[in-house]
């Protein structure tokens, strides 16, 4: 039944002339990937801590990371990556590092699976509290895809601050559906610098800066 829901997916981004997209999603039906959503009651998870899991790797992605020129000399992070959707696009670019951040072991579990069926063996993921993930010296880039409410998000920028008063350096938030943007912005020295739509999808793109 899900397989037959992922095709019917996938014909339907053919529909609307998004032939790559096609592609992508038939790929995802014909290798058995599980991206399938996943509510938050399904996944067992307080929504005073998290929101649902849903798929958002792919083309869309794929234009914003294109505009952003991503060289080996990047690594990024991508917090609560669920099922590795995301986590296998950042894979066909030259991050030196690239890390997922998962709250549920389950969904470890899956996201490992779907890297291995796809032969991707660059991504590492870690089972942690997102507030609590601190090993951020390293990182570039972190990704968000709406995972988790303002309480959780002020745990993590904070955690990035201080990160970056600890080694200083350019980070790059990409923020999807940022349900959480004062959150990210009020009080820090993160700042919106541009903004990609695609569908219903909306990713500001944050730069830190101390500067006044």
């Amino acid at each position: 039944m899900q397989l037959l829901t992922d095709m019917k997916n996938a014909v339907a981004f053919l529909r609307r002339g998004e032939f790559r997209e096609f592609l992508f999603r038939l790929s995802v039906y014909f290798r058995k990937i599980d991206l399938r959503y996943a509510s938050a009651d399904e996944l067992g998870l307080s929504a005073e801590r998290s929101f649902h899991y849903a798929d958002s790797g792919g083309v869309h992605l794929e234009k914003i990371l294109n505009r952003l020129n991503i060289t080996g000399e990047e690594s990024i992070v991508d917090f609560g990556s669920g099922k590795g959707g995301a986590l296998i696009t950042f894979a066909g670019y030259p991050f030196s590092r690239i890390m997922g951040v998962e709250l549920l072991p389950e969904l470890v579990t899956i996201a490992r699976q779907n890297l291995k069926k796809l032969g991707i063996s660059t991504v590492h993921m870690v089972v942690s509290d997102a507030a609590l993930f601190t090993d951020l010296d390293d990182f570039t880039h972190v990704y968000f895809y709406s995972p988790f409410p303002g309480s959780v998000m002020a745990a993590v920028v904070r955690n990035l601050e201080e990160s970056l008063e600890r080694k200083p350096r350019k980070l790059t938030i990409i923020y999807c559906n940022p349900e959480c943007h004062e959150t990210v912005v009020n009080g820090t020295h993160f700042h919106k610098v541009n903004e990609f739509s695609h569908d219903r999808l909306h990713h500001p793109v944050y730069l830190y800066s101390n500067q006044p």
